[in-house]
């Protein structure tokens, strides 16, 4: 049993104290951070919970020598950082995950080989969407939210379909959603 315990002692959840956060965008794109008298290269940031909480759990992790991801800490919420360092980390996660919200469906069709094609009006523009294995690349989550990821790996969603498409949009979706 012990050793089980031991197995998860570093799935311990650390904290970084935001008053001691300092990111520094390089001209390469990448990110450094100082904390507690350290510095970090090549830092990435990851939303831990993507669909609900966009500013709070954001992961600050590195790669190691041998391409492993090696966890620096957690910012709590992005929002407790100086009005400068919240800028640039939310432009990095804004960047990172950029997701065009759907705002009008036209229609959804299945070719014979289980593709979804979905068109559509985003905000990046009226689009048509290919999507493979629409089971998992398709779907709502919580009843509400619309998430899309088409062939190509670009996502896509609506935040709340009832509240922000019109009848026909959740028709055309509705057998596949």
């Amino acid at each position: 049993m012990s050793d089980i315990i031991e197995n998860y002692e570093a799935d311990k959840l650390t904290l970084l104290d935001c008053k001691k956060l300092e990111f520094k965008k390089e001209e390469s794109g990448y990110m450094t951070l100082f904390y507690d008298e350290k510095i970090y290269h090549k830092v990435n940031l990851t939303r831990l919970q993507p669909f609900y909480e966009k500013d709070k759990f954001v992961s600050v992790h590195i790669e190691d020598e041998e391409n492993q991801f090696v966890e620096i800490g957690v910012i709590k919420d992005v929002n407790e950082l100086s009005d400068g360092q919240k800028k640039l980390v939310k432009g990095f996660l804004e960047y990172k995950y950029y997701m065009p919200e759907i705002t009008k469906i036209y229609s959804v069709k299945e070719n014979m080989r289980g593709s979804l094609f979905v068109k559509a009006d985003t905000t990046a523009g009226e689009k048509t969407i290919c999507i493979r294995d629409w089971y998992r690349n398709f779907k709502l989550i919580g009843g509400k939210y619309l998430y899309v990821c088409d062939a190509d790996g670009n996502k896509y969603f609506c935040d709340d379909v009832e509240a922000k498409l019109d009848r026909k949009s959740i028709a055309a979706m509705e057998m596949f959603t």
